[in-house]
């Protein structure tokens, strides 16, 4: 069965723009945490609070951070272990990194990130490497041009979710909720259309 393509959100770092994020429909966060420039584990807890109740709440974990409480997910880089406590622990990994045996076996998911070159979604995944990697794990695809990358990476990526991040800030931090409304949009149409035919 082919389930809806989810959305997350990754650089909130307010808890008023995870309540605007939420009545626009985003399915969850990733936050930052103990990351060089990161929040801390009480500030990331304040975030989160805006989402509503049964929205993902994913901490982006630096290298010694433990995973906050209020937290169900973890990211972590490729060679990471599975931070205690998490549920799910989703790996970032890098578009020229997709070898899969670096890609530890018990990631629940995979966020891919884009590659550096290219003009959009469309040029900057290796999709066919990502359909090999779609039958042992759940791919989220980060999408680097916010609503205009969308149809692409859902057709041709046909991920369990998109993340937005850079494509939909104004700087680190602050969302441009303009361009994630529109973004979000453009997934609302194209699930309804799969579905609807």
């Amino acid at each position: 069965m082919i389930l809806p393509t989810s959305s997350l959100l990754y650089g909130l770092a307010d808890s008023r723009q995870a309540e605007q994020a939420g009545r626009l429909g985003i399915g969850g966060a990733v936050i930052d945490v103990g990351n060089g420039d990161g929040l801390s584990p009480g500030e990331a807890r304040r975030v989160v609070s805006g989402l509503p109740p049964m929205s993902a709440r994913f901490a982006c974990l630096g290298e010694d951070a433990a995973l906050p409480a209020g937290f169900w997910g973890a990211v972590t880089e490729c060679g990471v272990p599975r931070p205690e406590g998490a549920m799910v622990h989703l790996v970032r990994v890098e578009q020229e990194h997709l070898d899969p045996s670096l890609i530890p076996h018990d990631a629940d998911g995979l966020w891919i990130r884009p590659a550096y070159e290219g003009s959009g979604a469309a040029t900057r995944f290796d999709y066919r490497a990502i359909e090999m990697l779609s039958f042992g794990h759940r791919i989220i695809l980060e999408v680097p041009d916010g609503a205009a990358g969308v149809e692409a990476a859902m057709r041709l990526g046909r991920p369990y979710a998109l993340l937005f991040g850079e494509a939909v800030w104004h700087h680190p931090g602050i969302i441009d909720f303009d361009l994630l409304e529109e973004a979000l949009g453009v997934v609302a149409s194209l699930n309804k259309r799969s579905f609807l035919g």
